[in-house]
Order: structure tokens, then sequence, then C-alpha cells
């Protein structure tokens, strides 16, 4: 027992000491850096007491440098485009100089060319007709087109200072008479004078040709265009009655006593539709030659006044 308690005071003993020697060094540690730090800082002092004074250095001076001067540039003129003719010469009615063909040039620029065409024999007695419209490249226009008899042609147009030259071939004609053509067109029209030894054709009235082919005035009025020979020979009241005979094929019904008078007396006529519903769908029931010949019997009207 005695032995035991000896044991444990010398544990509290080695204890004690360890700890003192323990702290000891700690503190000896802690002496030895402050020493160091002290060092360090006499040391830095030092070595800012020997650093030189430097004087200082003037400011360079920033010189802002002079815009070289640019020469002006002369202007390049930009060249004109000289159009190749001048569309404004060639407007309205053309002649062959044998006076057989005659050409209506009813719009015209410098990209296209519309035109009426229309070609007879010496002795009046038969003719064919076409519209016809061509795209223009420089001063020339190629086209090709069938006619009223069905002949199939092609030609060219050359607008060369105020003089038209046309050029037309029907390689395969169908008719006796059909497009053909080669020469400069004036503006002078040809008188024709018949062939004395040409038979004579007995002269049709109006009226017949009319009883020939159905009642109508013209009864392909809806498939072909009608030209300014066609409807010279009407008169304006007969213009009025043609114009309407368009109306009247689609069912159009009519107030005017003297035009609802002459369309009931056709037998192929059948008034079904009343004006002002024809009318308000008039632009979906005509196709494109019908438009076109309902304003070219207006365009004639106008002129008879």
């Amino acid at each position: 027992m005695r032995r035991r308690e000896i044991l444990k005071i010398l544990l509290s003993v080695l204890v004690a000491v360890f700890i003192m020697v323990s702290a000891a060094a700690l503190l000896l540690a802690g002496f030895r850096s402050s020493e160091r730090e002290e060092q360090k800082k006499q040391e830095a002092l030092s070595a800012l007491e020997n650093v030189p004074t430097v004087a200082p250095t003037a400011a360079a001076v920033s010189v802002t440098p002079s815009p070289t001067p640019r020469p002006t540039a002369t202007p390049t003129p930009v060249p004109t485009m000289v159009a190749a003719f001048n569309p404004d010469d060639f407007w309205d009615y053309w002649y062959s100089t044998d006076g057989t063909v005659t050409v209506n040039v009813y719009n015209i620029s410098l990209n296209s060319v519309s035109f009426t065409y229309y070609q007879t024999d010496r002795n009046q007695t038969q003719s064919v007709s076409a519209d016809i419209t061509a795209e223009v490249a420089g001063n020339a226009a190629r086209f090709s087109f069938y006619d009223s008899a069905g002949n199939t042609s092609a030609g060219n147009l050359i607008f060369d200072n105020g003089q038209l030259y046309l050029r037309i071939v029907t390689e395969a004609p169908v008719s006796s008479v059909y497009p053909s053509v080669d020469c400069i067109m004036s503006r002078e029209q040809v008188q024709l004078v018949p062939d004395p030894t040409a038979t004579p054709t007995p002269e049709v009235t109006q009226a017949e040709q009319q009883s020939q082919t159905g009642e109508y005035f013209f009864p392909d009025s809806n498939s072909r265009y009608l030209t300014d020979e066609d409807l010279a020979p009407y008169s304006y009241d007969e213009l009025e009655l043609a114009k309407n005979e368009i109306y009247a094929r689609h069912g159009r019904q009519f107030v005017t006593q003297r035009i609802a008078d002459y369309f009931n007396s056709k037998s192929w006529y059948q008034g079904t539709v009343d004006p002002d519903t024809f009318d308000a769908q008039q632009s979906s029931i005509f196709n494109e030659y019908e438009m076109a010949n309902i304003m070219k019997i207006d365009e004639r009207m106008a002129q008879l006044g």
C-alpha cells in the first residue's frame, strides 16, 4: 500500500516536471521568435536608410501630331445610259408599203411592246388579225403568235431612229391570207387598188353576216381580241348591242327596253341573272378576251360620241 502511494507521488512529480519543462520550452520559443522579428525590423530600417535619393524625372510632354493633309479626290463622272430608242416615237398606227398590213402599237416601253396586227389581200375580201406582246431587248423585239385563222407565225420588230422595221414569216399557212411582211413601216396609209383580174366577191350586208353567224355581232369575242377593223363598220348603237352581247351570253337581264327587246328576239338568249347580281360578280364571270373586248368597244364608242 505504501509503495503504491509512493508511485502516485512520483508520477505526480513527473507530470509537474513535464509541464514546467514544456512551459519553459514554449517561453523560450516565443522569445526567440520575437528576437528574430526585431532583428528583421532593424535590418529593413537600415536598408531604407541606405537607399540613395533619386531626383524625380520630368514628365514627358505629349506632342499631338499634326494631321497629314489628304488630297481631295476628283469625282469620276458616272456614265449615263443612253436609251436604245425613244418609245414615244412608235405609238399608234403603222402601215406596210403595199398597204396590206396595219399595225397599231398600243403599249410600248424599253422593256416590252404590245400591238395589234391586221393583214388583208389587195381586194380586202379576206383578212387575218392577232394581238401580240413581246419583250424588247435593246432596240429589237422577237415574237411568235397564232392569228385569227390559226396560222402560226414568227417575226421581229426593230426600232431605229424613229423608223419601224417589221418582218413576219408564216412557215405553213392554213389560209389564203396569212401574216407575211418584210419592210420598213410607214405612217402613211396606202390605198389598196383591187386586182382587176380578181373575181368580185358579192357584198355581204351586216344583217346577212349576223344571220350567217347565228345572230351574233362577234360570235368569237370570248376567244379572241377584237381589232379596230372589226369595229369600224358599226355605228354607236350597234356597238352598244355588240358590247351587251358579251353580257347576254352569260344570261344577264337588261333594264333598257330597247336592249332587252333586241336580245329577247334572239333564240340563243336566256336572261336568268338580274343586273345587280350579275354586275357584282362580273369580274369572275368574264375571261380575259371578254374583258379586253368590252374595253375596246367602249373606246370605239367614246370616239363616235
